[in-house]
């Protein structure tokens, strides 16, 4: 039987994009994947995304659509400290924008910025993509017909997918992509601190080069260093169990669509 859509999920990174594609109701073909080369390059991105949605299947009944991920330099974080004085959405995107300028001292107009709910009285955890670029990749959905899910950066995707299995009060989430490592702490019930650093490590996660990452990442983001540490990557693989001062635990990959990358390695280029 054909599906009655087929969810496209994309998924950009410094230098490829993935392109995983599956016919609902679910049937026997499984999940198609493909991948390009980008080379960090928003053109490019753009460009070869087209090109792998232009190869991919398509449903008879026109109601496919597109979820779009932001992994590598296409997304930026920060953590809000909780202000008394803001009442709603706007409000808080308001003063994202000031904290993102601060952070990253450079000018924040062109941004898109979104900022996650949380408890009162606690801090929020805030994503910005440029917003130029987002409204080319939306224009990508609207000419390739495909109504556009959502375009969800990286961090959140992984914190959403694995919510469930974040358990205690103080934790670290660390986001292993092959270039970028980006560490949220979490304690008090809400978000603390968030920050992206270099990733030298390659194939596996080595146990001693994880404790330093981390270690590093406290430091900058002003957190203690906590006793748990998960981990969430497609691209680095990793054995659970202590890391120097903590104890990792491994989750798996940041997408139901992108496990491991021995899942996606063999896709069409």
């Amino acid at each position: 039987m054909s599906p009655l859509w087929i969810e496209h999920c994309a998924w950009l990174t410094r230098h490829h994009a993935l392109l995983a594609s599956q016919g609902w109701p679910a049937g026997g073909s499984g999940v198609r994947r493909q991948r390009a080369a980008i080379d960090n390059n928003a053109d490019t991105a753009v460009m070869r995304l087209q090109q792998l949605l232009a190869d991919a299947p398509r449903s008879a009944f026109k109601q496919d659509r597109l979820q779009l991920l932001l992994g590598g330099s296409w997304a930026r974080y920060a953590v809000l400290p909780w202000q008394d004085n803001l009442f709603n959405d706007n409000d808080w995107r308001g003063y994202a924008a000031v904290v993102f300028a601060k952070q990253y001292a450079v000018p924040v107009e062109n941004w898109r910025i979104r900022v996650a709910p949380g408890p009162f009285g606690q801090p929020r955890l805030a994503a910005a993509v440029d917003e130029g670029f987002y409204q080319t990749l939306a224009e990508l959905a609207r000419s390739s017909r495909l109504k556009l899910a959502g375009v969800t950066p990286l961090l959140t995707s992984a914190i959403n997918l694995h919510q469930r299995k974040l358990k205690g009060k103080e934790f670290a989430f660390l986001l292993l992509e092959a270039d970028h490592a980006t560490c949220a702490f979490h304690h008090g019930h809400a978000w603390r601190g968030v920050v992206t650093l270099p990733n030298t490590m390659s194939g596996e996660a080595e146990a001693y080069a994880l404790a330093a990452l981390v270690r590093d990442a406290a430091m900058l983001a002003g957190q203690a260093l906590p006793d748990q540490v998960y981990v969430a990557s497609s691209e680095l693989g990793m054995l659970s169990g202590e890391a120097g001062d903590f104890d990792a635990q491994w989750l798996g990959g940041v997408h139901a669509h992108f496990g491991h990358r021995s899942e996606w390695q063999g896709a069409t280029a």
